[in-house]
């Protein structure tokens, strides 16, 4: 299947904003307010006031090494799951020292996509 570039295969997201999701909550926001600014999506039920399964249901997939390619992940929780990845995909999209990392991160994301 052809598709434009930066496809997440089998995701509904793009790999730059799963990166970029990635990155929001390995500094600490909460998944609900990563849904906030990710998802296009307004309407949600009961369950997303408080966490955002699609975020979870990611970091799952990046653990077991389905998504990014990012090895080592198993023994870790969430957070450091999400940390690791999002360092590995900011060093795939040429972050500098004192740069964006989640700008890096998202052209990391797209670019290994």
């Amino acid at each position: 299947m052809v598709g434009p570039r930066g496809l997440a295969r089998g995701r509904l997201y793009g790999a730059g904003a799963i990166g970029l999701a990635l990155w929001m909550y390995a500094r600490g926001e909460t998944s609900a307010a990563v849904r906030g600014r990710t998802s296009p999506s307004r309407a949600v039920g009961a369950s997303a006031v408080e966490r955002w399964v699609t975020l979870m249901r990611w970091i799952e997939a990046t653990r077991r090494g389905q998504l990014f390619g990012v090895a080592g992940l198993a023994g870790l929780e969430r957070r450091r799951v999400a940390e690791q990845v999002t360092l590995a995909l900011a060093a795939r999209g040429g972050c500098q020292l004192g740069g964006d990392l989640g700008q890096s991160a998202f052209v990391g994301a797209t670019i290994t996509a």
